[in-house]
């Protein structure tokens, strides 16, 4: 059966939600980890759940009154099941796609009745495979994608809202290169448009709802579990949900072309979710040490910081500017997190020009610094990196630092990341210039 990434790892630390508030789900036991969501509205979220040590479970879990109380809702599937996917057409309608830890495959359930009733869409689609996730595009319109079968990807097609599936042809679909196989929920959509990652460093897209593919190899030196997400329909970003590098490849073209950005170095970037309202927003969940959530309105060009030190898997999403949830790691309060702030694209510190100056930028022999003292602490410093993300020079910072003078002369012509660290957190992140 094939490999499935679950990014899990706890260690004792000093919790700071920030914007978030813990909420618990009443779990039956320990290891379950709300996984997969899906939000339908504010007050409508469906959750897909994993356990840790692979006990099946196929209750679908979910609330009306925006994490208020939750519902606990049992989808017959037979076999030994786990869920793969979860996705909501609307506060009534909700998919959970399944797949069998002892022969794989897949089942695509449905509801139309906020769970009091499911039904199972398919029969013999995905045997012998593997069904990573289902998008319903409409009510009728859809695509579910699996690994590949008979030398090509399996994704089947319904424009009857799941009574009747059309397989693809191989014709329509790039071929997969040897050992290349899809990954569980790690997919994007933005209007008609859509896009899923592989294995092997491929980000699969389609402009018509599924029916035509293409496909660009933005990372060839590994095989990894990659992760994608589109904020607008140009501009997305790629990622290796393994690798602590943080780097992200981002595109301004729908996927054609790519570029590495060093977002976050040292960190493993978990999980992303786009924001309507936002054509160049992203929420960033990472891993050092602890959990960490980002969000930045501007393509990755400086950030706020939405949470730190936290307890949790970094599975999230969000739909609108007030409305997000984070996954928790621990039986009991941690188990869920509700977004309770507001992204704006001015409202961090971090993630304001007129707080924070560089300047000239491009520098052909100096640029000054202009930090506000509410970003500094008794342990900051100001980091310079490289673009692949390598520390080149960490200058200590101490409150009576206003102004700092970075020497052009001392590096090469190039594009550098400048980060402010405070409290052991990234707090501002912007690029820079030398030219002589």
């Amino acid at each position: 059966m094939k490999k499935l990434f679950i990014f899990i790892c706890w260690s004792a630390v000093s919790v700071t939600y920030a914007q978030f508030v813990a909420q618990p789900l009443n779990y039956p036991g320990m290891g379950y980890w709300p996984y997969y969501f899906s939000i339908a509205d504010p007050e409508h979220v469906w959750i897909g759940t994993i356990h840790e040590s692979g006990i099946p479970y196929s209750m679908a879990v979910h609330t009306d009154n925006g994490g208020e109380s939750w519902i606990f809702d049992s989808i017959p599937v037979p076999g030994i099941p786990f869920i793969t996917s979860t996705a909501s057409l609307d506060s009534n309608t909700c998919f959970y796609v399944f797949s069998d830890f002892n022969v794989g495959g897949g089942s695509i359930w449905k509801t139309d009745d906020a769970g009091d009733n499911w039904s199972c869409l398919t029969t013999t689609q995905f045997d012998g495979g593997f069904a990573n996730f289902y998008h319903p595009f409409t009510a009728d319109t859809g695509v579910a994608v699996g690994d590949p079968v008979d030398g090509y990807f399996e994704i089947q097609l319904t424009c009857d809202g799941g009574n009747t599936w059309e397989r693809l042809p191989a014709v329509n679909i790039p071929e997969p290169i040897d050992g290349e196989y899809a990954l569980t929920n790690c997919y994007c959509t933005y209007g008609n448009s859509i896009w899923f990652s592989t294995t092997k460093g491929r980000c699969f897209r389609s402009v018509d709802r599924g029916r035509h593919w293409d496909a660009t190899r933005v990372v060839t030196t590994v095989s990894q579990s990659f992760n994608v997400c589109f904020s607008s329909l140009l501009t997305g970003a790629f990622w290796s949900m393994e690798s602590n590098n943080g780097d992200i490849a981002i595109t301004s073209d729908g996927g054609v072309s790519w570029d590495t950005l060093a977002f976050m170095p040292g960190h493993i970037i978990l999980h992303m979710s786009n924001v309507e309202g936002f054509e160049e927003g992203f929420v960033v969940s990472t891993w050092k040490n602890s959990t960490n959530v980002y969000f930045t309105a501007n393509m990755f060009e400086s950030y706020q910081v939405l949470g730190h030190n936290m307890i949790s898997t970094g599975a999230l999403d969000f739909i609108d500017e007030t409305t997000g949830w984070l996954s928790g790691g621990e039986t009991g309060s941690y188990e869920i997190y509700k977004f309770m702030g507001v992204l704006t694209k001015t409202r961090s510190i971090a993630a304001t020009g007129e707080l924070i100056q560089i300047h000239p930028n491009p520098a052909s022999i100096y640029s000054d610094v202009i930090i506000p003292p509410k970003l500094i602490s008794n342990n900051s410093e100001l980091n310079i990196r490289g673009i692949t993300g390598q520390l080149i020079e960490g200058i200590p910072l101490n409150g009576d630092i206003r102004r700092l003078r970075l020497d052009a002369d001392k590096y090469e012509n190039g594009l550098y990341l400048i980060q402010i660290i405070s409290d052991n957190a990234p707090v501002f992140s912007r690029k820079w210039i030398v030219a002589h």
